[in-house]
């Protein structure tokens, strides 16, 4: 058997051994800045926002009212102490900011209610309503209470102070809690509506103080009451709104039972209805069916929300996507996406180029032998190595076979 030397096959070989090893270096370079990029952090978001942000007066509030001296912040429990510490502290009061200014000639103070949610604010805004002095005014923003006062009672506060106040506290009609709302337009009379939501805040409103250790607020319960035109005078309504059937019905009982300790004549100037969740009593009743038509225009439509600073304030299973949380989770999915992905790139390269690198050695081989002349040659190894041992091991001479038995033949 001839023996055949290629002289460019080592050369071939290592070329291509060189160029496979690049080619996954490459390919192993990029999937690494990838990883690497999606693998980075993200930029840091905002901290959630604490459970009471210090507010933060300015020095001055227009060109003309300036700051004399700086602010004081009393927290919850300092202003417990103050005459109205009690209903405060019932409406989850958090901190209160007052700083003083002055344009000159008079003084006004500005007085800054930090509330535990926005409709605590609301409560307390609509609680002050009634007692609210002349050179008072109030407004809410979420759940801050803005209170503006002057110094002398029959000075008018200056509307460009209020301006600028608003514009650093805007309002909004989230603030509103939802169950203001079920109360009837019909005969109402304005900004006579008290939003309550604990026993000394009732104790204190005319018509149903009598009903402090009545109404239970245990569970959350919330109240809201409005005055209406009746007959000759004004009848009083109050909506309390229990948050489950049972304590609606427990609520009810109560009410139920003082109602019927009463005397005749007290019973006609009053009504109790229950309505879903709603137990309705009004007070001050002279024409009952005119108050009949208003209470009959109250429907309990129950809406569930809650309220809060914090994403952990909402139950977990009624809580939105979490924003920070869903962007982890898409960054872990790319960054898994991108792996396999590149495993896949890395797989498929290498299997192309063994093929590449195979195909090139069989056909090279097969051009050589073509250009040798010896194409048609049988080499069953490829052309590399053949022992020729049948000429050797099989003899050509008939084999001597001798037979058992018969002897020799």
């Amino acid at each position: 058997m001839p023996k055949f030397i290629f002289d460019s096959l080592p050369q071939i070989s290592l070329r291509l051994s060189a160029l496979l090893l690049a080619s996954l270096l490459l390919v192993a370079q990029a999937f690494g800045q990838t990883s690497n990029q999606s693998a980075s952090p993200a930029p840091p978001t905002p901290a959630s926002s604490p459970k009471t942000p210090p507010v933060v007066l300015p020095d001055k509030l227009t060109e003309t009212w300036r700051a004399l001296g700086a602010s004081k912040t009393l927290g919850a429990t300092e202003s417990a102490v103050l005459p109205d510490g009690e209903i405060l502290t019932e409406y989850d009061l958090q901190t209160l900011t007052n700083r003083t200014y002055t344009n000159g000639q008079s003084r006004i103070t500005v007085e800054i209610f930090t509330l535990g949610y926005p409709s605590s604010a609301y409560g307390l805004l609509t609680f002050n309503r009634e007692t609210l002095a002349s050179n008072r005014q109030e407004f809410q923003s979420g759940r801050y209470l803005i209170s503006v006062a002057s110094e002398k009672p029959a000075t008018t506060i200056d509307a460009s102070l209020l301006a600028a106040l608003k514009q650093m506290f805007p309002s909004s009609a989230e603030d509103v809690p939802s169950l203001p709302s079920q109360l009837p337009t019909q005969n109402k009379i304005a900004n006579s509506e008290r939003y309550v939501v604990g026993a000394a805040a009732l104790a204190r409103l005319q018509g149903f103080s009598e009903l402090k250790e009545i109404v239970s607020f245990t569970g959350g319960a919330e109240a809201v009451t409005a005055n209406y035109n009746n007959g000759n005078g004004q009848m009083r309504v109050l909506i309390v709104e229990y948050h489950t059937p049972q304590l609606a019905t427990d609520g009810f009982a109560n009410l139920q039972k003082y109602f019927d300790g009463l005397s005749q004549e007290e019973k006609t100037r009053r009504i109790l209805k229950r309505v879903g969740n709603f137990a309705i009593f009004a007070v001050g009743v002279q024409d009952q069916s005119a108050a009949d038509v208003i209470i009959r225009q109250i429907k309990y439509a129950p809406k569930v929300y809650w309220e809060g600073s914090q994403l952990r304030d909402i139950p977990l299973s009624f809580r939105p996507p979490d924003e920070v949380a869903v962007n982890e989770a898409e960054q872990t999915a790319r960054v898994l996406i991108r792996t396999f992905y590149w495993i896949g790139v890395m797989l498929l390269s290498a299997l192309s180029l063994g093929i590449l690198t195979g195909g090139t050695f069989f056909y090279w081989r097969r051009h050589r032998r073509r250009k040798l002349g010896l194409d048609d040659l049988f080499s069953d190894a490829g052309g590399t190595v053949r022992l020729n041992l049948d000429e050797y091991l099989l003899s050509e001479e008939k084999p001597v076979v001798k037979q058992i038995g018969k002897g020799d033949q």
